[in-house]
């Protein structure tokens, strides 16, 4: 059963998440967290994650992934 996550919570997990990649601490840890924080509906992590990927910003710089991402935050605008 999927459960229903609040605005709220998404924006706290994405902060968190953000910080921590900020930070350089547990940066595939923050990625997944990201992932699922963008899957959930927040359109600011997907962006984060096709700019992470486009960049290839500690991750392997992936185009298809980075669209995959873009076009998610773009549905989720």
């Amino acid at each position: 059963m999927i459960q229903q996550i609040s605005h709220q919570d998404l924006e706290h997990a994405y902060a968190d998440a953000v910080n921590t990649i900020q930070s350089q601490m547990n940066f595939a840890d923050a990625v997944q967290k990201l992932e699922e924080v963008a899957r959930a509906g927040h359109g600011k992590a997907a962006l984060f994650l096709a700019e992470l990927y486009y960049q290839g910003f500690r991750v392997e710089r992936d185009s298809l992934k980075a669209q995959y991402w873009q076009k998610l935050a773009t549905m989720q605008a």
